[in-house]
């Protein structure tokens, strides 16, 4: 199109000529059909020039929930009046819910002839769950991506299939068989990214077919979901190229989990969601940068008891979250560039940084300094300065700090016998708060340290109720930390709407005083407290 001189700019800006309907329809079409369904066919509103251009360009049919409009009779006129191919086909689950017949219809279509990408997503929970139907498997030899969701396959269906230019397959909630997953997984010769999650009503789990676990060498990224992996398919486990894993609601034995870690050289991510079978984990990989371990409470299942990061020369971040039992031992031996730790908590029975050495809320030894950790996260049942402290000893270029202060069962049940008016328990209450307060005005006259001194911008609390003990731990930070830039106090939505609350709050923390003259103070519900948004963002891998 050549150089927009400043004549040329200028005319634009004052309505000048519309230099963009002067390229070639192939390339606006190639536009047109990056945008979502209803956003490509309002093009034809914009002059005579972009009319007829969207029903000759590569279709993006992709209905984007009920709000669009697009129901079962639009799509069927598009496919019908559409005289262009199409690039990809998402049907979600208000498109679904239909006669199988129209879907089948559908996919017969000639618009649909080279297909690269098909998104399937059946109604959840539907009884009995909907089969894939056989013109899907017509499309299969051009498809790159595939994703089939809430939905069966039939076994003669499956052999069909030849997939040999897939590079995503993505079977979410679905029910297959072995001999079908196996035919599905033979046909795939270029698979980059696959995504197995079982139905979860499904009960007992499925057992992982061996097959699925050493099917490709080409596999970078994977996720398995709702399934029990047998030791004889983990030990077997082979995938050089793979990057990224994530198992959810898993049960696997502590030795295959293992097998199957370092069968993945190159893996740098790993996901571990609500899995069971193991008490103790070990991190022991050259490559690995980031672990995200989130636990749940099981009464059957056994349950993770200790974590030990053995040798993680690449690791920055750890994000630990449960389950918070009292017998649990955290041990990092070596991760000299951890930047990033989450979520510590005082319920821990032992935790051992290198040399320094937790015992619950107390520190027995304070000896090793990781100076790479910058962002750290805890989730505390009491606002411990002491314990806060430590941690910061331990982390002296400590930049940003989140606490989340849990909320008790037993808290809630002195609240609602609070409000019933039993001053017994409210002085009990009281007492105990007067106890913890002057326990924490103690460390006022501690040292100060590097982190308070020089490195630390960003204090987040979550759940801060105003209490004498809050209030002192917070009043020390904004009289101490010099070089703090925000303080965050997450509260409750009631005490918000409050500004006599709020103004009390501000002269009790001796705002006039504070130790950084640029820190920002703010109270809010709806804060960002999460010490997520410090945490590279990793985009789904199978959108």
């Amino acid at each position: 199109m050549g150089v927009v001189n400043r004549a040329q700019a200028k005319r634009m800006r004052s309505g000048g000529p519309d230099l963009i309907s002067r390229l070639p329809d192939e390339i606006l079409g190639s536009i047109i059909s990056l945008l979502p369904t209803e956003q490509g066919a309002r093009t034809q509103i914009l002059s005579s020039r972009w009319r007829p251009l969207w029903r000759s360009a590569p279709l993006n049919l992709e209905p984007y929930g009920l709000a669009s409009g697009i129901n079962e009779d639009v799509v069927s006129r598009i496919l019908t009046e559409h005289r262009g191919g199409a690039r990809r086909f998402k049907a979600p689950p208000h498109i679904l819910h239909g006669d199988p017949a129209t879907l089948d219809r559908w996919l017969r279509s000639p618009v649909l002839n080279d297909l690269q990408e098909l998104r399937l997503y059946f109604p959840p929970f539907a009884l009995p769950m909907r089969t894939i139907p056989q013109s899907a498997m017509r499309v299969s030899s051009t498809l790159r991506i595939a994703h089939f969701s809430c939905c069966q396959f039939a076994v003669d269906a499956a052999h069909r299939l030849h997939f040999p230019n897939l590079q995503l397959l993505s079977l979410l909630s679905v029910s297959i068989s072995d001999d079908c997953l196996h035919a599905v997984l033979a046909s795939c010769l270029a698979l980059d990214k696959f995504q197995l999650v079982y139905c979860y009503y499904i009960s007992p789990k499925p057992l992982m077919p061996p097959s699925t676990l050493r099917f490709s060498s080409t596999l970078r990224v994977a996720r398995f979901g709702h399934c029990q992996f047998p030791d004889a398919a983990a030990l077997k486990v082979h995938f050089p190229n793979l990057q990224y894993l994530e198992l959810r609601m898993v049960t696997v034995s502590e030795r295959s989990l293992h097998a199957m870690l370092s069968s993945c050289p190159a893996l740098n991510n790993l996901i571990l969601t609500a899995n069971f079978g193991f008490r103790k984990f070990m991190i022991n990989s050259l490559k690995l940068k980031r672990v995200e371990m989130c636990f749940g409470r099981s009464d059957t299942e056994i349950e993770l008891e200790e974590l030990i990061v053995v040798n993680a020369p690449c690791l920055e971040i750890l994000d630990q979250r449960g389950p918070y039992v009292a017998n649990m031992h955290i041990s990092i031996v070596s991760a000299p560039k951890l930047k990033i730790l989450a979520r510590l908590n005082d319920n821990t029975s032992r935790l051992e940084l290198g040399t320094t050495v937790f015992e619950g809320r107390h520190a027995v030894r304070v000896a090793t300094t990781m100076r790479s950790v910058k962002v750290l996260a805890l989730k505390l049942h009491n606002l411990s300065l002491h314990m806060t402290i430590n941690f910061m000893k331990c982390f002296p270029c400590l930049e940003k700090l989140y606490i989340k202060v849990t909320i008790l069962l037993g808290c809630a049940v002195i609240f609602v016998v609070l409000k019933l008016g039993l001053i017994f328990f409210y002085d009990f209450y009281l007492l105990q708060t007067r106890i913890s307060t002057e326990n924490v005005e103690l460390h006022n006259s501690l040292d100060r340290n590097e982190c308070l001194d020089f490195h630390l911008k960003k204090l987040r609390i979550r759940h801060y109720s105003g209490k004498r003990s809050h209030l002192a731990f917070a009043r020390f930070f904004v009289l101490n930390a010099s070089v703090l830039e925000s303080l965050v106090l997450i509260i409750d939505p009631e005490m918000e709407e409050s500004d006599s609350w709020i103004e009390k709050q501000r002269r009790k923390l001796q705002l006039e005083k504070r130790a950084s003259i640029g820190c920002e103070i703010k109270f809010s519900s709806v804060g960002d407290s999460s010490y997520h948004s410090d945490i590279q963002d990793l985009s789904e891998p199978f959108e």
